[in-house]
């Protein structure tokens, strides 16, 4: 391996750990050792990595519908940026990118960090999770195979109960609405 390559994997594994990435995800990434990436960890955080596996699948990730919505964004702007290239291999890249501007485009703290990120990334790879269309509301949302979150629309979902906690009607097409999609 040409000195070029060792430092482009240490630049990805300090990108990595910088975000608080898992080892796990950070060695399956960069192919740097653990004992490595731990030490590393430690000088960037100044305390041990946490250790504990990674979620078996995005089930783990996802309980609520707010967690559900969070996803879906992430998950869409992934695939808008990493390509149909997605569904065959995990594209840390488009996982770094997308988590930047997911980052930058909800006004409250982050729903999902990097590690879930990288599983949601890594589950639409395996087929565990998928992006469904809704008619409704026009939008894809993510629904992973095993999750508590319900597989209909979230957004449609909490549409309608804020509306019924308004007590006012629904109308057919009210998330399009609030999306301008109509």
């Amino acid at each position: 391996m040409s000195l070029l390559d060792e430092k482009a994997r240490l630049d990805l594994a300090v990108r990595l750990l910088r975000r608080r990435a898992r080892i796990s995800i950070a060695h399956q990434e960069t192919g740097l050792s653990r004992n490595k990436l731990r030490a590393l960890y430690r000088e960037l955080h100044g305390r041990p990595a946490p250790s504990g596996q990674l979620p078996a699948i995005g089930c783990a990730t996802i309980q609520t519908r707010c967690q559900q919505v969070h996803a879906s964004l992430f998950a869409r702007i992934y695939e808008r940026l990493g390509g149909d290239g997605i569904y065959e291999s995990l594209d840390i890249q488009a996982v770094l990118a997308a988590q930047d501007l997911y980052r930058q485009l909800i006004s409250e703290p982050p729903e999902i960090d990097l590690n879930g990120a990288w599983v949601v990334a890594r589950d639409l790879r395996v087929g565990k999770s998928v992006l469904k269309f809704c008619g409704c509301c026009q939008v894809r949302y993510l629904v992973s195979e095993n999750s508590r979150a319900p597989t209909s629309c979230p957004i449609c979902a909490l549409y309608a109960r804020r509306e019924s906690s308004a007590s006012s009607p629904t109308s057919r097409n009210g998330p399009a609405k609030l999306l301008g999609a109509d």
